[in-house]
């Protein structure tokens, strides 16, 4: 949906713009020339992607207030598109990037700001035979690990080339959700008028993304479609096994009982006690190194912190061309909990279950159940999956 800023949709007619400037054919160069110039003045050359859902509905309830305070700051009427459903950020970023829009900001929680910094990328399906090569990994590497036909989940996904629609568009963003943990990790301001303040005078800086190729689950509409693997890319963090297990649960409570702390403690509840680690391989950079644990859970990190202020990967840096590793090897449920505490302090100098590696790409599959993968929040798919950096990929102005 577009709309101006009276949120009144508008349809753009191909032949009225036509007849417009063949009124101006007969008249002199310079009026025409002084025309054009005008015309661009009043063309916006930022947009803005509004999930007005977020932060349990508050957006949209103080949309008109708020967006006062952002004309002011921006000094022009950006463009305006708001969200309807899971997607729509993706797919009105990509339109907006091809109508030469150079700026768009993403206004709503992590979910939302993932979804338009999806829309910045396309995929080069040319570049096929390529990535095969590149990805093979020798199955002799893992000698003395034996599973059954039914156990295997299959070879590691290799990550197809994305490319951006235009490397010189630049990606804002405002963060309103509940958590906000993209921003934590980015040090953004908490207050969103100030975020549009630094979005005008700060600098644009380069920044990595991690793209993500995972497997659809099983019993899916995706997966009964077709076994192609999934691509997304994500800013802040992907998550597997017990900590993608707990989001996918606290999602589908919410669907039922609109409450976040509710719908997050439910899913601890029915997730930490029972959960089962699972014999996992980790291939690191194309196998510079290869793991093979009980992995309980994994974290693959380009910002610091997760939501709940933990600081997972504290050497993590998102311009430094690297991801971050974090595998919580075989725990139990009370074990799980102490080193849960220990993640959220980002201290592992005492801790012999947890593994902290930093590649610039890693393949993972599990050698018994389905492990669940989550990427800035949202559950996507399972393993088997690879991870990978594309460094300095997206501009983002700070």
């Amino acid at each position: 949906m577009r709309c101006t800023d009276n949120n009144n949709p508008q349809e753009i007619n191909s032949g009225s713009v036509n007849k417009k400037r063949n009124r101006t054919d007969t008249l002199s160069s310079a009026p025409i020339r002084l025309k054009h110039e005008r015309k661009k003045k009043k063309h916006a050359t930022t947009a803005l992607v509004v999930n007005p859902t977020s932060a349990g509905g508050s957006t949209g309830k103080v949309w008109d207030t708020q967006f006062t305070e952002i004309k002011k700051i921006f000094d022009q009427d950006p463009e305006i598109v708001f969200t309807e459903k899971s997607g729509d950020g993706t797919s009105l970023t990509r339109d907006l990037l091809k109508r030469g829009y150079q700026r768009i900001v993403a206004i709503g929680g992590d979910g939302t700001i993932n979804e338009v910094a999806n829309g910045f990328f396309m995929s080069q399906e040319n570049n096929k035979e390529r990535m095969r090569k590149t990805n093979i990994i020798n199955p002799n590497n893992f000698r003395g690990i034996r599973a059954t036909k039914s156990q295997d989940r299959g070879k590691f996904p290799p990550s197809p080339v994305l490319a951006p629609i235009n490397q010189e568009a630049v990606m804002g963003l405002l963060p309103s959700g509940t958590r906000n943990v993209l921003a934590k990790s980015l040090d953004f301001p908490e207050d969103i008028i100030q975020c549009c303040t630094n979005f005008i005078v700060g600098k644009s800086k380069k920044i990595d993304v991690i793209s993500a190729t995972v497997s659809p689950p099983k019993g899916t509409e995706d997966s009964n479609k077709t076994s192609k693997p999934v691509t997304r890319i994500f800013l802040n963090a992907a998550e597997l096994g017990v900590a993608a297990e707990i989001i996918d649960r606290s999602k589908k409570v919410r669907n039922k009982v609109k409450n976040r702390l509710v719908s997050t403690v439910t899913s601890l509840a029915v997730t930490l006690p029972y959960y089962e680690s699972n014999l996992c391989e980790i291939s690191v950079d194309n196998g510079r190194e290869n793991i093979i644990t009980k992995m309980t859970m994994c974290i693959i990190a380009n910002g610091k912190y997760l939501g709940g202020g933990f600081k997972a990967a504290p050497r993590a840096n998102v311009s430094d061309g690297l991801l971050d590793i974090v595998i919580l090897k075989d725990s139990g449920s009370l074990k799980m909990l102490d080193d849960f505490i220990n993640i959220k302090d980002g201290d592992y100098s005492n801790e012999p279950d947890i593994l902290y590696r930093q590649a610039r790409n890693v393949s993972i599959k599990s050698r018994e159940r389905d492990v669940t993968v989550a990427i800035d929040g949202e559950p996507i798919g399972v393993l088997p999956a690879t991870f990978k950096v594309l460094k300095r990929a997206l501009n983002i102005r700070m």
